[in-house]
């Protein structure tokens, strides 16, 4: 069950016998899609850890009384398509579409960095930036952050340095929303999910995964 406004999230628990400890937001996602869902889970490291404040040296301590909480976190399931599996089904009446996981967070990106033109988080932060201070890894939503692309890269700087005090500059070229699902289509750019980059991306899906995996802290 997804967090609500004014209740508690999670619940106590004793600290399990055996718990996997995850290093990054990837490792959450490969994890959910390897269908080991009955192993208990920590991580350690990635945007999930940092946004629910999970710290290393409690999750290392041994002490078999220790207790610990039991949360649920949303998953972001993706599909996409890219110029490949578009060429390669130019005859057909519709191109392949793949299909990933993501912990974390997403980016369309056209060069750089500076160039990126769409975000969306599972967790709100981005290579540790808080780029999007209102989600929540277990609130249903996944948040987007659209840049138009007219927007100067003065202005892009400015914004990406605030973001690291989650401190953000208002202006109208950025569009700040949230949703249980959510399309995009466009150019062809990188797509940079969890830290991995897939290239040639023109279309994709994001679909909110409620509730999809369980982790101890």
């Amino acid at each position: 069950m997804t967090i609500s406004k004014h209740g508690l999230y999670g619940t106590p628990v004793s600290r399990p016998t055996t718990l996997h400890v995850l290093q990054s937001d990837l490792e959450i996602a490969q994890h959910y899609v390897s269908g080991d869902t009955a192993t208990p889970c920590t991580v350690t490291k990635g945007s999930i850890a940092q946004a629910l404040g999970i710290s290393s040296g409690r999750v290392q301590n041994l002490d078999p009384n220790q207790q610990m909480t039991l949360v649920d976190i949303d998953l972001l399931q993706i599909d996409y398509r890219t110029t490949t599996s578009l060429n390669a089904n130019a005859n057909a009446k519709s191109s392949t579409t793949s299909r990933i996981v993501v912990a974390g967070s997403i980016a369309i990106q056209h060069r750089t960095l500076l160039s990126t033109c769409l975000i969306l988080s599972n967790s709100g932060l981005l290579r540790s930036r808080d780029v999007l201070p209102r989600a929540h890894p277990n609130d249903g939503f996944v948040d987007v952050l659209e840049v138009d692309p007219k927007i100067s890269i003065r202005q892009r700087a400015i914004a990406w340095r605030r973001s690291a005090i989650g401190s953000h500059l208002p202006h109208p070229s950025f569009r700040v929303s949230r949703s249980i699902d959510f399309q995009w289509s466009g150019s062809p750019a990188h797509m940079i999910a969890d830290g991995v980059t897939y290239k040639g991306v023109v279309w994709l899906q994001c679909t909110v995964l409620a509730d999809a995996m369980k982790l101890y802290f």
